[in-house]
């Protein structure tokens, strides 16, 4: 891995994937998805970096490219674009400068602040301990329309007491609505941009990818973008919609392919690999 001196030299194109559900298939999948052969095609071309953009923690997005062998990245993103990482060595460093990014985004406000406000709600349930961080407040909500019924009421009570935005998902594999509370205006195109900038990397050499409601922001920021074939429907027409009115739908590749499969799919179609 490179150091953090020379991380951001080097690359000419950048490939930036959320994990669960786009690279990680799930445990019932038979196979691997197509990691192996995108592994080797990422081997095979020089100058591509890799992200991965996640809503899980380090560690557990550790976890997944260890048990899953994915392409070592050069940077993580985790808790849904709210933390950024860098690779020093074997190890993950965080980057200060994106810390910075995440205290302005608050602007005084404080998680903590937040939870207090959403303590009552019925139907909002805090996700686990490890999932809570400086700059995330997560909760697991009903995967059906109480979910986005409650994303909806969770938006309203935070309007009046800072600087907060709440990104509602569903991972259809377990049936489970996410629910995320962040920095005002931040989600993983934040990172995502960011990342952009400071690779220097043309627009149309980012590719991003993923299959889910918190990949929607990032998908629409204009970079190419590829929606894997096993995002659900809902997910293709918001996107397919979006993209429409942006005026940016030939930047974005509906794979036929799934999982990571999909992802090799959308490379190639952009010439990325």
């Amino acid at each position: 891995m490179a150091s953090t001196s020379t991380l951001w030299a080097g690359a000419d194109k950048l490939l930036a994937c959320d994990l669960d559900g786009t690279l990680i298939p799930p445990a019932e999948l038979a196979g691997d998805g197509g990691i192996a052969e995108l592994r080797r095609a990422l081997a095979e071309r020089a100058g591509v970096a890799v992200v991965y953009v996640t809503g899980r923690s380090r560690s557990l997005a550790l976890d997944g490219i260890a048990r899953h062998e994915l392409p070592a990245p050069q940077v993580l993103v985790c808790d849904v674009g709210t933390s950024v990482f860098v690779a020093e060595g074997d190890a993950y460093v965080p980057d200060p400068a994106y810390r910075e990014l995440m205290l302005a985004a608050l602007d005084g406000a404080e998680t903590s602040h937040a939870r207090a406000v959403l303590a009552g709600l019925p139907g909002l349930a805090l996700q686990e301990d490890e999932q809570q961080t400086e700059f995330k407040l997560s909760y697991y909500v009903p995967h059906d329309h109480l979910g986005e019924e409650l994303a909806a009421r969770t938006r309203e009570l935070l309007e009046g007491i800072g600087r907060f935005n709440v990104v509602h998902s569903v991972d259809p594999h377990a049936r489970q609505g996410l629910l995320d509370v962040l920095p005002a205006g931040v989600a993983k195109d934040v990172a995502v941009r960011y990342l952009h900038d400071r690779f220097g990397v043309h627009e149309d050499d980012l590719v991003y990818a993923g299959d889910s409601g918190n990949d929607v922001a990032a998908m629409l920021s204009g970079f190419r973008v590829i929606v894997v074939g096993n995002a659900t429907d809902a997910l293709k027409e918001r996107v397919r919609t979006g993209a429409h009115g942006l005026g940016i739908g030939e930047r974005v590749h509906f794979a036929e392919a799934s999982y990571a499969a999909g992802v090799l799919e959308g490379c190639r179609r952009f010439g990325v690999l």
